[in-house]
């Protein structure tokens, strides 16, 4: 009996446990800041990397079915001193700033509700992470689904978790739906900080096993991470017209 005990008591979580508990830490989370690293294969020339640095500040927005966050982004393109782009979300409005040409986009969900079947650049916010976790869970037939040794990450312990998806392939996000594509292999690695359960970075790789060696892959690392801070969303996730004044505006109609 004592012996059955120890098992019990030292039984490691699966990566179905951890992916779980990331989904509850998700659901936790109000508001979010975090800096994004981030690394992919061109597929313009799948030898070539192109390098992408941005700072996030999120705010819970469940109800929305393309981002499921007001958002602000800010993007460094090929440093981490110059925003060259931003993307501003309040639910109602997406504002994309090319502040070195000094030029808006400006999608307008109120006018046109049609955009609201576009999911824009949910796959890569907390929540849209979270419905890819559930879909993925739900859909487990699917997808293989297991656990590595565990890892260090920037001095955190983490949990390494891979997913495959086999003779399928997805578009990421809240518009998620699989279609066959025969010989496709997908390969998506998650770590996971064991301390709070939340993905402090991805990796995704994409190969055909008629050619497994060509790989086009995608890196993201999240840091400097704080979760629940409090937030001006007045300011931060404001796209009035007077947020872009001095830009060259477009609008864009479905």
């Amino acid at each position: 009996m004592v012996f059955l005990g120890i098992i019990s008591c030292t039984k490691k979580e699966t990566a179905i446990d951890i992916l779980q508990k990331t989904i509850v830490t998700i659901d936790s989370i109000e508001t979010i800041y975090y800096k994004q690293d981030m690394s992919r294969s061109n597929p313009r020339n799948i030898n070539d990397t192109i390098f992408r640095y941005r700072e996030m500040y999120f705010s819970r927005l469940v109800t929305d079915s393309i981002v499921g966050v007001k958002g602000h982004w800010y993007m460094y393109v090929n440093d981490k001193n110059n925003v060259i782009y931003e993307d501003i979300y309040d639910g109602n409005k997406l504002i994309r700033k090319n502040n070195k040409d000094s030029a808006a986009i400006i999608y307008d969900l109120i006018k046109y509700p049609e955009f609201l079947r576009k999911h824009f650049w949910s796959h890569n916010t907390l929540y849209g992470m979270q419905f890819e976790l559930r879909y993925m869970l739900d859909n487990s037939d699917s997808y293989t689904i297991d656990k590595l040794f565990d890892t260090i990450i920037d001095g955190k312990d983490c949990y390494q978790v891979i997913v495959r998806l086999e003779n399928k392939m997805t578009m990421p996000g809240f518009a998620t739906e699989l279609e066959n594509s025969e010989g496709s292999i997908s390969d998506t690695y998650y770590y996971i900080d064991k301390n709070t359960y939340y993905p402090i970075g991805i990796r995704g790789e994409n190969y055909s096993m008629d050619n497994p060696k060509q790989r086009v892959y995608i890196d993201q690392k999240y840091y400097d991470i704080e979760f629940n801070l409090d937030i001006d969303e007045q300011v931060l996730f404001n796209t009035s017209y007077e947020s872009v004044t001095g830009f060259k505006i477009r609008e864009i109609k479905p």
